[in-house]
Parts: C-alpha cells; sequence; structure tokens
C-alpha cells in the first residue's frame, strides 16, 4: 500500500504548514471508541504543547439506551493487548463497564473441544457492550463502554452535541457541518470516526476530497438471554471459538455477557443460510443447555466490516479514521480505531493538520495495518484449508491439548491465542508458524492422530468471572518480593498496595499505591531485580503488563512512555520531599540533644 500522491495543489499548500493554536476547533463524526480516543488523545497531547485547542464530538446516539438507539454493532471484545496498553495510558475499564472478564478461550471442532489458558490465569480481555444491551433488556445493568470512552473525552474537555450530521459545506478552505439545514461555524480540522454502517460516509463521498470508503462485507452478531446459571454451567469465563468446515465461514464466536451471550460470525457475506447453519451444528449447541431453542424474537443484525482500508483516509483538514479509514481485519477494532485515533491527534497537534502531515505522519499507520492484514488474509486462507481436512483438525486438538500440559511450550496454542484475541500482530502470528519446531510438531501430531480413534483433548467449564479484569490478591500475599528478578508491570485496578524495603532483618514503608498507580515499571526497561517488596492492603485487583508487548508497542509508538515518565518523575520528587523532612527532622532532634550537652559544658566552665 503506498502512500498516495497529492495533487499540486495540495503540495503547495503543504508547503505552508497548516498548524492549530489557541483558536483552532476540531469537529468529530462519530462518538464511538475511534472518535472519542481522538478527542481524548488530541486534548491530552494540545494540553501538553500548550494548546487551549476545543473538539467538538458530534454522536446523536444515546450509548445509555439499549438496543439500535445505542448500539454500534460490534463483537464487543477488548483485546488483551489493548487491555494493557490502555492501563498504561491512565484509562482503566471499571467492573460496570466489563460485563465479563475473559480469562481463557475454547476451542470447538467436529473432532473435539479444548481450553486453551494463559500463562498467569489473568483475566485480560474484556466482554463489553458497545451500548446499554441487547433490545431485550428490562433494565440496565451495565454501563455502555462507548458510553464510558465518551464519557472520558468530555472529562479532557471534549463537547458532545447531539446531532446528526447531514452534509458538509466550504467556507475559507475550512468544512462546515450542516446539521438539521444548519451551518455549524468553521472548523480547522475534520475528523471522520463514523462506522461503515454509518450514512456520513455516503455524504463524504462526493464532496471532492478524493476520498474511497473501505471495501467492506457482511457479518452477523446477536445476543441470547441465557441467565447467568446457565452461563456458569455451559460457558464459564471462557470465550468459545468454532473452527467448522462451513463454507463461507471464517470465524464463529460465543461470548458471555453478564446474563447474555454474544453470537458473532466473520466471513465472507454471511448471510441467513450460514447464520442457521452454524447455529444448528452440534459444536455449537453442545454450549448451550439441552432444552434452548433459538427464540423467535432476538435482538441482531447483519452489520458490514472493514476488509480493505480506504485508499486515501485524509486531505487538507480532513482525516478519517477507525473503521472509515483502515482497521484490524476482523480482529480487534477497537484497538484498531485506537491505534489510528492517536496517530491522528499526534498529526495534528505536533505535524499540522495539512494533507501533507498526514501523508506523512499519519498515512504510514494506516499502511502498516493494511501490511499486516495482508498477511492475515493469508493466514485466513491456510486456515480454511485446515478446517477443510479432518486429519488437520484433529492434528490442531491433539498438539492445543497437549500444551495445556505444565512444562509444555504453548507454539500452537500461542497462534490460536494471538489470532483470536488480536493481541499480536498477523505477521508476528505468521512468523512462528514457520519456525521449524511448530512445523514439526504439528506434522507429528497430524501423523498420530491418523492412527488413534475418537476425538483428543477436552473442554472443561471455568468458573463464571465477574466483570472485572487482572488478578485478585489477597491481603497477606506478595504481588512483586524484592529481589527477584522482573519481566512485567503492574497496574493497580481497585485496591491499595504497600511498597516495603527490607533492610538487616527490618521493613521500612516506602509508598502506598491505590487505584490508577503503577508499579515494577523498572522491569520494563532493564535487567535488574526487584528493589521492593509490593503487597496488598486488603483485597486488591491488580493488571499485568507483559515486557514483550509494551516494549514493542513503545517501538511503534514512543508516546506511551510519557505517562510513565511523568509518573516517575512524580514519584522521585515525592521520594525527594519525603527524604528532605525526614532528614530536616533527624537534625532538629539532633540539634535538641545537643543544645542542652552544650549549655552544661558553658555552666561548669563559668
Amino acid at each position: 500500500m503506498s502512500p498516495p500522491r497529492l495533487a499540486p495543489q495540495e503540495k503547495k499548500k503543504s508547503d505552508s504548514r497548516y498548524y492549530l493554536d489557541n483558536r483552532s476547533r476540531v469537529a468529530v463524526i462519530g462518538g464511538g471508541p475511534a472518535g472519542s480516543f481522538f478527542s481524548y488523545f488530541f486534548l491530552e497531547m494540545a494540553e501538553r504543547a500548550g494548546l487551549e485547542a476545543h473538539a467538538d464530538i458530534y454522536e446523536a446516539k444515546d450509548f445509555s439506551r439499549p438496543g439500535p438507539a445505542g448500539c454500534n454493532m460490534c463483537g464487543g471484545i477488548v483485546s488483551e493487548s489493548l487491555v494493557q496498553l490502555l492501563a498504561t495510558e491512565g484509562i482503566n475499564l471499571p467492573p460496570g463497564v466489563v460485563q465479563r472478564g475473559i480469562d481463557s478461550y475454547a476451542l470447538h471442532m467436529d473432532v473435539g473441544s479444548v481450553r486453551i489458558d494463559p500463562p498467569g490465569h489473568e483475566k485480560r480481555i474484556a466482554a463489553v457492550h458497545r451500548g446499554a444491551g441487547p433490545r431485550s433488556l428490562l433494565a440496565k445493568r451495565w454501563d455502555s463502554f462507548d458510553g464510558h470512552l465518551l464519557e472520558l473525552a468530555v472529562k479532557k474537555g471534549a463537547k458532545v452535541i447531539r446531532e446528526r450530521v447531514d452534509g458538509v459545506a466550504w467556507a475559507n478552505s475550512k468544512p462546515r457541518l450542516l446539521t438539521k439545514g444548519i451551518p455549524s461555524e468553521e472548523y480547522d480540522l475534520l475528523v471522520v470516526a463514523s462506522g461503515v454502517n454509518a450514512g456520513a460516509l455516503r455524504l463524504l463521498e462526493s464532496i471532492g476530497l478524493g476520498y474511497t470508503p473501505p471495501k467492506i462485507t457482511k457479518t452477523f452478531i446477536c445476543e441470547f438471554l441465557l441467565g447467568t446459571e446457565a452461563i456458569e454451567t455451559h460457558l464459564g469465563s471462557s470465550m468459545h471459538v468454532f473452527l467448522l468446515n462451513l463454507p463461507r465461514l471464517e470465524f464463529g464466536a460465543v461470548i458471555p455477557k453478564g446474563e447474555y451471550v454474544t453470537l458473532v460470525l466473520l466471513g465472507r457475506d454471511v448471510d441467513k443460510e450460514l447464520v442457521e447453519s452454524f447455529l444448528n451444528a452440534p459444536e455449537v449447541k453442545q454450549c448451550f443447555p439441552p432444552d434452548w431453542r433459538i427464540p423467535a424474537d432476538y435482538c441482531r443484525c447483519f452489520p458490514s466490516i472493514n476488509i480493505r482500508g480506504a485508499p486515501r483516509p485524509f486531505a487538507d483538514r480532513v482525516v478519517f479514521i477507525g473503521d472509515s479509514g483502515e482497521n484490524r481485519l476482523y480482529k480487534d477494532g477497537i484497538g484498531g480505531s485506537y491505534r489510528t485515533a492517536k496517530a491522528a491527534a499526534k498529526t495534528a497537534v505536533f505535524e499540522g493538520v495539512s494533507a501533507e502531515a498526514f501523508r506523512r505522519h499519519y498515512f504510514p499507520v494506516c499502511r502498516a495495518l493494511a501490511i499486516d492484514n495482508a498477511i492475515g488474509k493469508v493466514i485466513f486462507a491456510v486456515t480454511r484449508l485446515i478446517q477443510g481436512l479432518r486429519f488437520t483438525r484433529r492434528g490442531i486438538l491433539r498438539m492445543v491439548a497437549r500444551e495445556q500440559q505444565a512444562g509444555r511450550r504453548p507454539r500452537m496454542s500461542g497462534v490460536l491465542w494471538d489470532t483470536f484475541t488480536g493481541s499480536a500482530p498477523y505477521r508476528d502470528v505468521f512468523r512462528r508458524t514457520l519456525h521449524p519446531l511448530f512445523l514439526g510438531r504439528f506434522l507429528y501430531e497430524i501423523a498420530a492422530g491418523l492412527f488413534s480413534a475418537g476425538p483428543d483433548g477436552g473442554y472443561k467449564e471455568g468458573k463464571v468471572s465477574s466483570g472485572e479484569l487482572g488478578k485478585k490478591y489477597q491481603e497477606g500475599e506478595i504481588v512483586v518480593r524484592q529481589g527477584e528478578v522482573g519481566d512485567c508491570m503492574y497496574v493497580i485496578q481497585s485496591g491499595k498496595v504497600e511498597v516495603v524495603l527490607e533492610s538487616e532483618g527490618k521493613e521500612i514503608c516506602l509508598a502506598e499505591l491505590g487505584e490508577g498507580d503503577f508499579f515494577g515499571e523498572m522491569a520494563l526497561f532493564e535487567k535488574d531485580v526487584r528493589s521492593a517488596t509490593v503487597r496488598p492492603l486488603g483485597e486488591a485487583r491488580i493488571l499485568t503488563v507483559d515486557k514483550k508487548m509494551f516494549l514493542r508497542k513503545i517501538h511503534e509508538d514512543p508516546s506511551l512512555a510519557y505517562r510513565i515518565m511523568q509518573k516517575m518523575s512524580r514519584r522521585i520528587r515525592k521520594l525527594n520531599s519525603e527524604l528532605m523532612r525526614t532528614v530536616s527532622a533527624s537534625l532538629e532532634e539532633k540539634t535538641r540533644d545537643v543544645l542542652p550537652v552544650k549549655e552544661e559544658v558553658r555552666s561548669a566552665t563559668g
């Protein structure tokens, strides 16, 4: 995907470098994840740069309402890597937003089923409702994920305008938005963050920007009310993934959320026939109660998703992000929105809002996603071949089942985990499948499976989890022990911990940390032992941030390190203040002890 060429007049404009100032105003069409992420990061970066810029988010949907009125038509999975990245950005997902913390995947095929557990058995995948829930919801029980992100943007200073955009006009080479026929004021930048199912993209296609919408395909998403007890018995805390030999089906999943389950089908032009074939498959039916039947009426839709990005997702004073620009293929669409939104915000604040600025500093992120998606298409093509052969399906199952045993390296499990979750780029997944040990083991299991009878592996339901992320620690447990070698950072989701220095058999409390704070960050940057012990004060819920994942993201986006450096700076400043107070108190105490002695000496000597 080569950078699009600019017209001569655009090159001339780009030479003047349109920069934002304190009077600049930005319009964002769409208050979903892409629009909210952009507004959040834009206002945060503008504050760092000393700009008093303004952001208006045009969003007609009410995310507090159940059903289509507040739904953005998405499976609602926040990937493992994105949960960690958001935690380092200071964005924690509260239990009211997370309907279910996912701690494992259950893989189902006609040859058997197996559960894939990640190292640490920690809940780092969030199942969420984009709105308030399905249309059958009688009472609001959960908060909307999209609504939560929008609220964070508002707290940063964004203004939400509850209007639908009907058109775009230009005045003085600046965009103006039309709502109910009334033009807005001029904006210095227009950010298009609407999904491919919205009508805004059709409006922008015809206004002379050279914009071509992304290529799309149909999917299927629905919600079934099962109840907490049935979910605990049949689904547990796992996301259930199906690799079935059904034409046109790339991926099928059943995701537990509160009292509901979300069913997602991804593939090529999913239709009613494919949906019926999937729901009637024995492998799918075993995940539901024996007496369960498909209800006559339930919340469902056939939304479109982006499978090839827009060739030119920018123009002077206009940028397209999320689904309207470029996004992840099939998986981790919210993560793709995060990446493009942050890249666009960084470009607008620090590089300008010309087409040339976006071409040089924003488009490389879109191009990297597009290249990775091309590799993803190869992976899914190979997956389709494997799905069509029973002996290869059996080989996958045998290899995964053996890897769940202690001490086994999770080669196939890791590949499937990252493919299902979207936690790693497709290029990393593909590279691991080419490793000689991976291929050799896979071929061995295929050959062994030819001489075995019956399904291999097994699936055991896990205990149902609450809407929380991370791992719970009780008072007295050790999270980090002084002297141990560390390879991860920790972010506190709830509760408090104490940081204790052990010296000469004594303990010195260095600090108490609470929700949103992190510790162990030095392990991400240097190979050294832990300098202190950390343990909870009461019950605490703590999320682990992997070193490998974080350093890879730091390489892609160095601004991630800013918040860590900022926190470390504040912590050092606080420790210096505490040290100065301690030294001052010690000097005062010594002075009080010395003065009486001097007085006695003076009296004795006359």
